[in-house]
This record gives structure tokens, C-alpha cells and sequence, in this order.
């Protein structure tokens, strides 16, 4: 039976470290540019603010919008609302009356 004698390399010793440090720069990059990274983080956040002004505006027009139902609704109905309301539906208008037509804004998608 034949064996085989060999020195032992010196780059050998340097395998295990290498491909640690590797796997240690690969986490490194990722945590500071990955999307839940500390550059993704900051994009995360400014995504939060908007979508938080956006509902603070939406929370206002829901007021405001229950405040005109509030106001059509219940025992004692707001006159020039209901008017305001009919006139609008029936799209009628007294003699005596100016009317200021105005084009319908589409919403952008």
C-alpha cells in the first residue's frame, strides 16, 4: 500500500479566514444597502411621513364630510345645505341667479 507524503501548504491556514470574511462583508454590505438597510431605512421613513401627512389630510375631508352629513340628517335639517344639495341633484337654478361652469378635473393615475 502506497502512501502519499505532502507538506502541509501555507495558504491552507488561510481558507477559513478568508471565507469568513467574506460572509462578514457580504451581511456588512446588505445591512447598510439592502432594503431594510440603514439607506433603505431612511427611504422607509420618508415613505412614512408622506403616507402620514396623506392621512392627516383624509382624516380632515372625512370630518368635514361628516359634518355636511350630520348636518342632512336628524331632526332639525340645515336649510341651505338641503337647498344646495336639490339644487345640485336637479340641476336647477332661479332666474336671478349667475352660474359659473367649470371644467371636470380628471384624477391622474
Amino acid at each position: 500500500m502506497a502512501t502519499r507524503q505532502y507538506r502541509p501548504s501555507r495558504l491552507r491556514r488561510f481558507v477559513l479566514p478568508a471565507v469568513t470574511a467574506l460572509f462578514l462583508g457580504y451581511f456588512a454590505y446588505h445591512a447598510f444597502h439592502g432594503e431594510y438597510g440603514i439607506a433603505g431605512r431612511a427611504l422607509l421613513e420618508s415613505r412614512a411621513s408622506q403616507l402620514n401627512g396623506e392621512l392627516i389630510r383624509l382624516a380632515e375631508e372625512r370630518d368635514h364630510l361628516e359634518l355636511r352629513v350630520r348636518l342632512l340628517r336628524g331632526p332639525a335639517i340645515d336649510q341651505d345645505l338641503a337647498d344646495e344639495r336639490a339644487r345640485e341633484a336637479l340641476n336647477v337654478v332661479h332666474p336671478y341667479e349667475l352660474v359659473v361652469l367649470r371644467p371636470r378635473v380628471e384624477p391622474r393615475m
